[in-house]
């Protein structure tokens, strides 16, 4: 019988990989089976990055909004409230309704407006006191003796009475107010007026680039919406239109 023979050689591992939860190992082509050391790391995924929320800015009104306001000119009855239509459509405003609540929260009507009234769109409507024939000087749509003062507030109303929209300035009890009152009265012949843009500043809104831009923004807060103008500029039915 012819011996068998048996050769032993050296056994060379060509690799070993494990692949679970991104763990990776790694040995050499020439390694020895019997002198491998295993050694594991573990790579885990970053945690996301947030993103941050944007707050959106308030929209243009898509409805009437009182637009500038004042309560003193050159005398204590040189008194205005200004409408501005925002919208693409005119608005007939037989029936509306300016209503006012005094510091001490009485209320009682400004003005009722008559039958052929209207607002154009992207325009304005105007009322004011006639003492000294003021609605003249400015060309007040609508006209009566009624005045407003300090620690008032206002509220135009429409035809079933719904409250559109409302400013309060100053401290007052039981106020048309949207959120918070605009903090100060204007003094003589200032004026509280609506925003064009969010951004809208005094300087952008009297001789800069909001100036021509109405004042249709809205965020349901007097404070907020309104800037205090050093000198009013009442505007009527028949000024130019100001789109946003």
């Amino acid at each position: 019988m012819k011996p068998f023979y048996y050769l032993l050689l050296p056994f060379t591992l060509i690799g070993f990989v494990v692949i679970k939860n991104h763990s990776y190992s790694y040995f050499s082509d020439s390694a020895v089976a019997g002198s491998n050391t295993f050694t594991a790391s573990a790579v885990f995924p970053l945690s996301p990055t947030p993103i941050p929320s944007v707050t959106p800015t308030p929209p243009i009104a898509n409805h009437l909004v009182i637009s500038e306001v004042q309560i003193n000119g050159a005398n204590a009855n040189q008194d205005f409230i200004e409408i501005y239509n925002p919208t693409d459509a005119s608005q007939n405003l037989a029936g509306w309704n300016l209503r006012k609540r005094t510091s001490n929260g009485t209320e009682s009507s400004v003005v009722l407006i008559g039958e052929g009234k209207s607002i154009p769109a992207h325009g304005f409507f105007l009322w004011s006191n006639n003492q000294s024939d003021y609605n003249v000087a400015i060309g007040a749509d609508v006209y009566n003796t009624n005045n407003i003062s300090e620690n008032n507030s206002v509220a135009l109303l429409d035809t079933s009475d719904l409250i559109i929209d409302q400013i309060a300035w100053g401290n007052g009890t039981d106020q048309f107010v949207e959120n918070t009152p605009y903090t100060n009265s204007p003094a003589t012949s200032q004026s509280l007026e609506r925003k064009a843009y969010s951004g809208s500043t005094v300087g952008s809104m009297t001789v800069g680039s909001d100036a021509d831009n109405g004042n249709g923004f809205d965020s349901n807060n007097n404070s907020v919406d309104f800037i205090l103008r050093n000198t009013s500029d009442p505007q009527n039915s028949l000024s130019s239109p100001e789109i946003p």
